[in-house]
């Protein structure tokens, strides 16, 4: 499973929900993409070592691995950035780039985002969005 920024955050705190869902999967997969948010994150918050030491534990374990995009990742965000366009819809572009390792990786990506609802008819089953309440 290709998990999102959200995800990542709901994990840490120990959210049930995400838990239950992620145990369920052999490997979880972080963008690398999805990193960046992270420190990003990190930089602005008041525990940044604290944080960065949390997901340095988390990326040590085996089941967890770094997406790298690809030639074929881009190929995939350049339709689903005209899609996104078409139909007036914006995504941000890590959102798109998200999106597009789990199409190319065809495995579920799991979010609390409701954007990538945009992205449904591409991401069909693989898109576990969950709902906020």
């Amino acid at each position: 499973m290709i998990i999102d920024t959200n995800i990542y955050s709901a994990l840490d705190r120990g959210d049930p929900r995400v838990v239950s869902i992620l145990q369920s999967s052999i490997t979880i997969m972080l963008p690398l993409c999805v990193l960046g948010e992270l420190h990003y994150g990190f930089i602005l918050g008041a525990r940044a070592d604290l944080n960065k030491q949390r997901l340095s534990t988390f990326m040590s374990l085996d089941f967890v691995d770094v997406l790298r995009s690809t030639s074929k990742t881009a190929e995939i965000y350049g339709e689903l950035a005209f899609v996104c366009r078409k139909r007036g819809r914006v995504l941000s572009n890590n959102d798109l780039w998200i999106a597009s390792l789990a199409i190319e990786y065809d495995v579920p990506l799991v979010t609390y985002d409701k954007d990538f609802s945009a992205l449904s008819s591409r991401l069909g089953d693989n898109l576990i969005l969950l709902d906020t309440n």
